[in-house]
């Protein structure tokens, strides 16, 4: 018969590769053998049910609540929009093309613009980017 406490301390190992790891499996073979342990002060059987025990209830446990646990701690918080340069802003005229974020960009706007007297080192509204291209509105 393995003791009760040595169970446990199988089980707090295998808890806490799983906050290592985390990849919701040795958290459950962590429990089984805690809820064993725990189940062998009171009731004495022989080393091999209590490893057999231990593992059948890891299992039941893995397959019954990994998806639910996942669900809970991995929640989506809907779409990352990862594309740093469209967004709006503010630009700057320079030799006939807009200088934003670092870098120059055309526009089919800056024409109207420029026509309307907007001349370098004016500053211009950006709307955003599209194919290589700035969107952009006039600013005072």
């Amino acid at each position: 018969m393995i003791e009760p406490l040595v169970l446990i301390s199988i089980g707090v190992v295998l808890t806490i590769i799983e906050l290592v790891l985390t990849n919701f499996v040795f958290i459950f073979f962590g429990f089984g053998f805690i809820i064993v342990g725990l189940v062998n002060f009171a009731i004495k059987f022989s080393w091999e049910w209590q490893l057999l025990s231990a593992f059948l209830l890891s299992l039941l446990l893995l397959f019954t609540l990994k998806k639910p646990m996942k669900k809970a701690f991995f929640k989506h918080s809907g779409d990352i929009k990862d594309n740093f340069l469209d967004e709006a802003g503010v630009g700057i005229i320079k030799d006939s093309m807009i200088y934003y974020k670092g870098t120059f960009w055309q526009s089919d706007e800056l024409d109207e613009l420029i026509k309307n007297g907007a001349k370098d080192g004016d500053r211009v509204e950006v709307l955003g980017t599209s194919s290589n291209k700035i969107k952009l509105r006039g600013k005072n």
